[in-house]
């Protein structure tokens, strides 16, 4: 197997360029999982040293993440707990300490894993991507980056900071596993209420993380019942059955996450 180190942000964006396939790595806490699975990987880019990508500032309208923060980063940033307490609560139940310290949260959205919580996150924040290459640098929103299970529109490209605009907003976040630390969700909710406006995001109920729009058509209509909610999220979702868990279950958790967060708004 070939192993490059890329040295710089401009070193790295070559390397994609000239070894498209090769596996990207950079906190590395999924890539024995990944070789696992793979029984062939022509090579590898590590991203490790690339502290470039790795800040978090803010504006007057947006919190900018560079792709390679970890999650602890967000943890001790009082920028993201000032302006961002649900990315702090997610992160609080992101993995262990030793994980947290590493895995970071480009390789969490690059990852598309169903059950990445942090993405789902992002997304109910109204995130977008900058995606670089040796081409230049697009920009789009977080949800429009999937297009199915382990699948990204990423052409050549690696991700290269987060934007999270700043709104004033209630939160809600709540994740659903068979223990209370190093838990991979069976199911996640993630919700934001801004003025009358209101945002569900979820992990572990559809191929990627997923908003939920036909919900939140819903519930911004101010005219609902419960049928009406559960009508919506068969819409929204298409849990799989796996042995951690049913689609069933699956659903009426998700169902009641939705329910508990609406009586947290006072809807």
């Amino acid at each position: 197997m070939t192993y490059h180190r890329a040295e710089n942000k401009a070193d790295a964006l070559k390397l994609i360029s000239e070894y498209p396939d090769f596996l990207l790595m950079c906190g590395s806490t999924d890539v024995a999982a990944i070789l696992k699975k793979k029984h062939t990987v022509e090579g590898i880019i590590d991203l490790g040293r690339l502290r470039e990508l790795a800040y978090i500032e803010t504006d007057s309208q947006t919190v900018h993440i560079g792709a390679l923060t970890t999650v602890s980063d967000l943890l001790e940033s009082e920028e993201v707990q000032r302006h961002l307490p649900l990315l702090g609560a997610a992160s609080e139940q992101f993995a262990s300490r030793q994980v947290r310290n590493l895995a970071t949260l480009g390789g969490n959205i690059a990852n598309a894993s169903p059950a990445a919580d942090l993405t789902a996150v992002l997304m109910a924040l109204d995130a977008t991507v900058t995606l670089g290459s040796v081409h230049g640098e697009r920009t789009m929103v977080l949800e429009d980056l999937y297009c199915g299970y382990k699948c990204t529109k990423l052409d050549h490209e690696m991700i290269l900071a987060i934007h999270i605009p700043l709104h004033k907003h209630q939160w809600y976040y709540r994740k659903a596993g068979v223990r209370e630390q190093l838990n991979i969700s069976k199911a996640s909710l993630a919700a934001v209420k801004k003025s009358d406006s209101y945002a569900f995001s979820g992990a572990s109920l559809a191929p990627s993380s997923v908003r939920f729009r036909h919900l939140e058509t819903l519930v911004n209509s101010g005219h609902f019942s419960d049928e009406q909610i559960r009508e919506a999220l068969e819409k929204d979702l298409s849990p799989s059955g796996s042995f951690r868990s049913t689609k069933e279950y699956r659903m009426r958790v998700v169902f009641n996450m939705v329910k508990e967060a609406l009586a947290k708004f006072e809807v």
